[in-house]
């Protein structure tokens, strides 16, 4: 009777011993156990394909690395295999096939895909990071100055009273004869009985100037042409006026008042 051939023995299989290969032993100890396939790819989360290759020491047909190594370990696990011992048998077969049985690295790896300027220092990004926040804000407190110097200018011309049209156009009395003007200039003081809103400009002003006058600060003036004093009608009684120390009397009957060296006589009290 002729003796077997190597590749029959069970010594002759790779990563194989006296009691078979890494596959075939756990096999036998889930058959032992009566437990089929299908129920260790149910308990075990691993697909039917991967335990028939592991079965089949088909161990090339595992997704490789540290999976192999978890496969064999759950499988030998939910058998009563011991899984150190399917362990070394399954490096054993690693070795004599000479497939790689490596290890994910550890260390962080470099991604091969492209993903943009990754060699980046973290003192550039956060460079980056604080001048894009940096420009935010000025564009914030921009806005902000903007909106505050906008409401300033609103209210500042809310509260400029506008003139009265229908009391401008109406035509002033007939003047009478004037005396020629004093001789010692022309000097205009401002006087308030109580504080009120008064609009002034000289002829020639591009721009009026609109303030309270108060009993406590009196204004003089002493213009080269005419001095137009703009005012509400019921604080006509509330403004003194006083040329060259002459007391003239504020009309009533308009809102605008001009005074020039020629007609402030026909004023005077």
């Amino acid at each position: 009777m002729t003796s077997k051939t190597s590749e029959q023995t069970p010594e002759g299989r790779a990563g194989g011993s006296a009691e078979g290969s890494l596959g075939e032993q756990l096999r036998r100890a889930r058959l032992e156990r009566g437990v089929n396939l299908r129920e260790v790819a149910e308990q075990t989360r691993i697909t039917m394909r991967h335990l028939e290759a592991i079965e089949a020491d088909d161990f090339e047909a595992l997704p490789g690395g540290i999976f192999n190594k978890s496969f064999i370990k759950s499988y030998a696990r939910h058998v009563g295999f011991p899984e150190a011992r399917a362990l070394e048998l399954y490096e054993q077969t690693a070795r004599e096939r000479g497939f790689q049985n490596e290890e994910p690295a550890t260390s962080p790896q470099r991604s091969r895909v492209y993903m943009g300027e990754t060699s980046r220092s973290p003192l550039m990004t956060y460079g980056l990071s604080a001048v894009i926040v940096g420009i935010l804000i000025l564009l914030v407190y921009a806005g902000l100055h903007y909106y505050r110097r906008t409401e300033v200018e609103g209210a500042a011309t809310a509260a400029t009273p506008r003139p009265n049209t229908a009391a401008a156009n109406t035509p002033a009395p007939a003047a009478t004869p004037t005396p020629p003007p004093a001789a010692e200039g022309f000097k205009v003081q401002l006087k308030a009985a109580r504080a009120f809103w008064l609009t002034s400009w000289q002829e020639g002003d591009k721009k009026k100037r609109g303030r309270f006058l108060k009993p406590d600060a009196p204004e003089e003036f002493e213009p080269t042409a005419a001095l137009n004093l703009h005012y509400d009608q019921v604080s006509a009684d509330a403004l003194q006026v006083t040329v060259n120390g002459r007391a003239l009397k504020t009309p009533a009957d308009t809102t605008v008042w001009t005074i020039t060296k020629d007609n402030y006589t026909q004023f005077a009290q």
